[in-house]
């Protein structure tokens, strides 16, 4: 069989039994996975901080009733004399940010996934108070929808 009859008999795109194919199976379109929607959302939470300089955490912002990760920068600004840890719950678990060591000092950083927020004192004498502030601004995800559903 020459050439030109083996094309005869041999569609070029799909080959008939007997026939080898000299072309690749067309490959099927895949079905495009619905892309959600969400509404972008952004929070500022700012307070202040007052508390004693016993080494005792304190809770200043906790995330209730939103079922999203929030992605967050915290600022905080230390207006006392002692020295503030901070640390919060980021993605389930207790996580040390970072420490504000002196009077007048502030200290930033981002987060994925924060769920809490908390601050510790320390001073040489347990009766003295801190002061100071925090500002916490996050984003999350909300309202999301699948378009068609």
């Amino acid at each position: 069989m020459d050439i030109k009859e083996y094309y005869a008999f041999c569609e070029p795109v799909l080959a008939p039994p007997g026939c080898s194919n000299i072309y690749p199976p067309p490959t099927p379109t895949p079905t495009p996975t619905p892309t959600r929607s969400c509404q972008l959302v952004k929070n500022e939470i700012c307070g202040n901080i007052e508390q004693f300089c016993n080494g005792e955490w304190e809770e200043y912002w906790r995330n209730f009733g939103v079922d999203a990760t929030f992605t967050g920068s915290l600022v905080v600004y230390n207006g006392s004399g002692c020295p503030m840890s901070v640390r919060g719950v980021i993605n389930g678990a207790y996580v040390f940010l970072f420490s504000v060591m002196n009077q007048g000092q502030s200290k930033s950083i981002t987060v994925s996934g924060i769920e809490n927020l908390e601050i510790q004192c320390l001073g040489s004498d347990p009766a003295s108070r801190c002061s100071g502030r925090y500002c916490l601004t996050v984003h999350y995800p909300l309202a999301c929808e699948i378009p068609g559903e």
